[in-house]
């Protein structure tokens, strides 16, 4: 019986009790099919080519047969074997079909085992019987014997218990198993989260983001807000929405790893004094105020000095600068690296400094002399620190040096400064740059834009921000009393470059500048000076003057980069300030009569 083929059949050779002999009969089986071919002696094994087709019965059922050792008929008949699983090979006859080869028993009396768990019937097979020269199949049933359930599943054998498993028992082992499974996603989960944990910590103290001049908080805050929720949601999706989990995973490692990058970022700019915009703040560390490495970097912090003051004291602690820093007044700008405020903390500084105003409107001239006045420097000094020093800003390149009379001439923000009273060429450096800054600080972000929109109405493709200026001095010396009306002030001259009329603006302060190449009016201007004597004033130029001539307020920058939509050429004032506009020359003749008649002319 090929052992095999009748799986789950197991042999008990103890349930034989008795097997009893039959006579072979010729009749019911033709033992002729097993002759061996001519030509091939029986001991030679090998099989054989051709056999006679045999006329057959329904097979019986298998039986387990204890041995016997009576004589077998035709024992003497080798069978042919099949070379994998040495089944004797008839043609038209398989043994599968449980074909007795021999006498044959009758059926041994066997125990009754106990009953194996059901299984599907096999398929039927077809076996071909012979019946008068014609070949017809025969389906036969076969039961099927009995699997275990360890079988099914690959298992070692037919005698394996089976172990079901219950879905109370799977949900027991269920997380265990998922956390074997998953190591690297749950660690990762577990360490996202507690970054995300550690980052909002962080973003809750002292701090500032301060990316190349880009300090808005939310740019880092809601992202890492939106990854902590998105882990919340992926833990109950995961096994629903396993499409959905995997894009959320990736938005969660996006968004970290982009905060972290930022906070990184940040902090080497910080730490390197890089930045976008800008500043210069006074400093001061009282003298017997026992300020400590800690005080110091929040005052700094403050000041807008530096963005990150825990980075601040662990760098202070790693260079054994603790305790060293001493009282004095200083100044530091954003362009100062963690380094170089240390040094100058270190070396102290105990030069009193004065508290100087200056006004809008100021020439070069007079700012000088207030500077002199105050012993923050001399002229010499002033003018050396302008012309030589470097300062970092983009406009600055845009001056034309050789065309205007004073390289920052306009560009000296009028504001309260304080300033070393101590007459160096450095502290005039440093008072150029804390003025400069100021200009600066007022500027638009888009102030490129504007610039080019301006060029653009005037038909002036090559405007530069050195050219808006020079508007916005005139508006300054014209439009101070009342800067709500600088706007206007400012459609009237960018309307006298482009109408028929030659292009002079007509501002009459113009005339009054120490040097003419700033006149902007047609004709030569004669006026009673004080002592009663006449002075005569040139003609000045076409156009936008070389550059501005006094120092501009915010109010005046601002009109002159965005000024109003009109179609003004005219205006007067009177004496309260109020402004009159005109789009001809005669309605202006008319408004100025009209002022003098009721005591308003200016």
């Amino acid at each position: 019986m090929d052992e095999q083929r009748k799986e789950g059949f197991d042999f008990q050779p103890g349930l034989v009790k008795e097997a009893e002999a039959i006579e072979p009969d010729d009749k019911k089986y033709d033992f002729d099919l097993f002759e061996p071919s001519k030509g091939k002696s029986a001991q030679s094994g090998e099989k054989a080519r051709s056999r006679k087709p045999a006329e057959r019965t329904a097979p019986r059922k298998p039986v387990a047969v204890a041995p016997i050792n009576e004589p077998k008929p035709r024992v003497n008949k080798e069978l042919p074997t099949d070379v994998f699983g040495d089944e004797p090979k008839v043609s038209g006859v398989s043994l599968n079909d449980d074909f007795q080869i021999g006498g044959g028993f009758k059926a041994a009396e066997l125990e009754e085992p106990a009953p194996a768990p059901e299984r599907k019937e096999r398929s039927t097979q077809s076996v071909p019987e012979r019946n008068g020269g014609a070949v017809r199949s025969a389906q036969k049933a076969r039961p099927t014997p009995p699997v275990s359930s360890d079988a099914n599943r690959g298992g070692k054998g037919n005698n394996a218990k089976s172990r079901p498993h219950s879905e109370a028992e799977e949900s027991n082992t269920s997380i265990a198993d998922y956390i074997m499974k998953n190591k690297i996603k749950v660690l990762s989960t577990f360490v996202l989260a507690v970054i995300a944990i550690i980052a909002i910590a962080v973003m809750g103290s002292k701090m500032r983001i301060d990316i190349f001049g880009i300090t808005n908080m939310a740019i880092i805050t809601v992202p890492l807000l939106a990854a902590v929720l998105f882990i919340v949601i992926g833990v109950f999706i995961k096994q629903k929405h396993r499409v959905i989990y995997g894009i959320l995973w990736t938005l969660i490692i996006l968004i970290i790893a982009s905060c972290f990058a930022g906070l990184l970022l940040s902090g080497v700019c910080d730490f390197f004094g890089i930045s976008r915009i800008k500043t210069i703040s006074d400093f001061t560390v009282p003298e017997g105020g026992n300020w400590g490495t800690e005080k110091i970097s929040e005052e700094l912090y403050n000041e807008n000095i530096i963005n990150h003051p825990m980075l601040f004291r662990l760098y202070s602690k790693i260079k054994g600068n603790d305790g060293s820093y001493q009282w004095g007044n200083y100044e530091f700008d954003s362009e100062m690296a963690y380094d170089s405020i240390m040094d100058e903390l270190k070396r102290g500084n105990e030069a009193a400094t004065i508290q100087v105003r200056i006004p809008e409107a100021s020439s070069v001239d007079q700012i000088i002399a207030i500077l002199e006045e105050n012993n923050v420097c001399t002229r010499d000094q002033f003018i050396e620190a302008m012309n030589d020093g470097e300062y970092s800003y983009s406009w600055v390149h845009e001056i034309p040096v050789s065309k205007v009379r004073y390289r920052f001439e306009g560009y000296l923000y009028p504001d309260t400064y304080n300033f070393y009273a101590e007459p160096s060429v450095a502290n005039a450096k440093r008072a150029i740059e804390k003025m400069l800054n100021g200009f600066n600080s007022h500027l638009p972000e888009n102030w490129k834009e504007l610039v080019a929109e301006v060029g653009k109405r005037i038909d002036k493709p090559d405007m530069t921000l050195n050219d808006a200026m020079a508007i916005g001095s005139i508006l300054e010396l014209e439009a101070s009393g009342n800067p709500n009306e600088m706007k206007n002030v400012a459609s009237v001259f960018y309307n006298r470059l482009t109408w028929s009329e030659p292009h002079f603006l007509g501002s009459t302060p113009t005339y009054y500048y120490a040097d003419n190449r700033y006149n902007t009016n047609a004709g030569p201007m004669t006026v009673e000076l004080e002592d009663g004597s006449e002075k005569t004033y040139p003609a000045g130029s076409e156009g936008i003057p070389p550059g501005p001539q006094c120092s501009l307020t915010g109010a005046s920058i601002l009109a002159s980069l965005q000024p109003a939509e009109t179609e003004y050429t005219y205006f007067v004032t009177d004496i309260d300030m109020n402004f009159y506009y005109n789009k001809s020359y005669t309605a202006h003749l008319n408004t100025i009569a009209q002022l003098r008649n009721s005591g308003k002319w200016a």
